[in-house]
């Protein structure tokens, strides 16, 4: 399938074959944070640029709606969805590892998003000792008040640009309770919008030099480099660590437990290669929903 989806679609939407696709674990899991439950949860409804999307799961693919904004680009959402990455050829290639292949193949579907890279910063900057149902509200905040509303429900609102959040100000993200966040998120707003820093230039670096010029960004550590480098600026090298992460490496790989967080992602690197990525995503999501279920 190539082409627009009109805005809004047919009531039937777009249909985009795929054998398999995870939707809560990859719409709904620490990725991306502006993406909201429907129909019970066998949907989502988000915003990816000035385009409200509908996503449901169907035999053998997804549907695909444009409920409200502009059209949307098949590919775009192909891209988006991570629907080009071959999930299979990983299973095969990780089939005798401890951590991944058990995760890969008891986990089916998870797939890396390839989010606006302005907006996924300031995701996580809005991580930073916070949780994921904090993260949302702030984001939903920051949108609803300096985005501009595109479709009928409360959530649809296309994320500002930098040049909106820099003119709002500091005092602005903290009275939606960004908190110590919100020096963070000025500051980064005036960098991008002032042109001192290029998002879209780090695509054509090295892994390593997009980390080490992400992390000059006041508060933008490692970890928060990690995630805006594996879930919008297609490094595959990159491997944020948490403490589910850092858990799943002390148990699947060895790691000593007073192993440093960067000792870790560079474990994993040696490891896993271009992988590292999705390594994280999968190891992520076993080793946290193998908790809940212990809980």
């Amino acid at each position: 399938m190539t082409g627009p989806i009109p805005a809004p679609a047919s009531e039937s939407g777009a249909f985009f074959p795929v054998p398999e696709f995870d939707l809560s674990g990859t719409m709904d899991g620490g990725q991306a944070f502006r993406w909201t439950p429907i129909d019970g949860g066998t949907g989502y409804r988000g915003v990816v640029a000035r385009t409200v999307l509908e996503i449901r799961s169907a035999k053998d693919g997804l549907l695909v709606r444009v409920v409200a904004g502009e059209p949307a680009d098949t590919s775009g959402i192909r891209s988006y969805l991570g629907l080009n990455d071959d999930l299979e050829g990983l299973r095969t290639k990780y089939a005798e590892d401890p951590g991944l292949g058990p995760a890969l193949s008891g986990y089916l579907g998870l797939r890396l998003l390839r989010q606006d890279p302005w907006e996924c910063l300031c995701g996580f900057i809005c991580s930073a000792t916070s949780n994921i149902p904090r993260i949302k509200s702030n984001m939903a905040g920051l949108a609803s008040t300096q985005g501009e509303r595109i479709g009928p429900e409360p959530g649809d609102f296309a994320f500002p640009g930098p040049e909106a959040v820099a003119a709002a100000g500091e005092q602005a993200a903290r009275d939606l309770g960004w908190g110590f966040r919100a020096r963070y998120l000025a500051v980064a707003a005036v960098a991008v919008a002032s042109g001192k820093f290029v998002l879209e230039r780090l695509l054509d670096l090295s892994y390593e030099e997009a980390r080490d010029a992400l992390v000059t960004l006041d508060g933008v550590g490692p970890k928060i480099a990690d995630c805006v480098l594996a879930f919008s600026l297609m490094k595959g090298e990159a491997f944020p660590v948490d403490r589910w992460v850092r858990r799943a490496m002390e148990e699947w790989y060895g790691a000593p437990e007073k192993m440093s967080n960067d000792a870790i992602g560079q474990m994993a690197r040696e490891r896993f290669g271009q992988d590292a990525a999705y390594a994280q995503q999968y190891l992520f999501h076993r080793q946290r929903l193998a908790a809940r279920a212990g809980s």
